[in-house]
C-alpha cells in the first residue's frame, strides 16, 4: 500500500516542483511565454527599438534579460497585488474591462531594467487578448498580439492597453498606467 501512495504522490510532487513558465526562443532578441493562461514576449536586454521609449526613461540604469523564474515572480506579484493597486478603476468603465477581473486576458510584453537604486525591475505591456470572432470579422484583431510583434506604445483604448512596472526588489506594484479613452 505504501508503494502504490509512494508511486502515485511522486510525480505530482515532481510536477509541482516544476516550473509553470515556458519559454522559447522567438527570434534573436525575443523569447516567447506562456504562463498558466498567458502569452506574452519577453524582450532581451540587446532588443531595439528606435520607439523604445523605456530606452529614454532617465530612472533606468540599465536592462537586462528577465528568466523564467522572475517571470513567474512579476506574475506572481501581480496576480497578489492588483486588485489593491488598481482600487480607483481609472479608464474602467463602459466598453472597457476593469482589469482586475480580467488579469488573464492580456497578451504581455516583458522588458527587464534595473532602476537607478539598483532594484531590478520588470515592465509589462498589456494588450487586450480576448478578441471574440466576430470581433475579428469587424476588424479587431491586434496583430502586435503576436510572439514575434514589437514593443508598441499604445495612447487611446482604455483599459484593453494599459502597463506597469514590477519591482522584484521589494516585491510591489508601480507605475501603473491605464490608457485614455478618446
Amino acid at each position: 500500500m505504501k508503494k502504490l501512495l509512494l508511486i502515485f504522490l511522486i510525480p505530482i510532487l515532481i510536477y509541482s516542483c516544476s516550473s509553470e513558465a515556458e519559454l522559447f526562443k522567438v527570434n534573436q532578441n525575443k523569447i516567447g511565454v506562456n504562463y498558466k493562461n498567458n502569452r506574452g514576449t519577453i524582450f532581451t536586454k540587446n532588443y531595439e527599438n528606435k520607439n523604445f521609449y523605456l530606452n529614454n526613461i532617465d530612472f533606468i540604469e540599465d536592462r537586462w534579460t528577465p528568466t523564467k523564474e522572475e517571470i513567474e515572480l512579476a506574475e506572481k506579484t501581480l496576480s497578489n497585488q492588483i486588485k489593491k493597486t488598481n482600487q480607483n478603476k481609472v479608464n474602467q468603465n463602459n466598453d472597457c474591462p476593469i482589469i482586475h477581473r480580467n488579469i488573464n486576458s492580456y497578451f504581455r510584453q516583458y522588458v527587464g531594467y534595473t532602476n537607478k537604486k539598483g532594484e531590478r525591475i520588470i515592465h509589462i505591456n498589456f494588450y487586450w487578448d480576448k478578441y471574440t470572432f466576430w470581433d475579428k470579422m469587424r476588424g479587431f484583431y491586434d496583430s502586435r498580439l503576436d510572439y514575434d510583434s514589437d514593443y508598441a506604445v499604445v495612447f487611446d483604448g482604455c483599459s484593453h492597453h494599459w502597463q506597469l512596472d514590477v519591482n522584484l526588489t521589494t516585491q510591489e506594484l508601480e507605475h501603473l498606467q491605464i490608457n485614455g479613452v478618446a
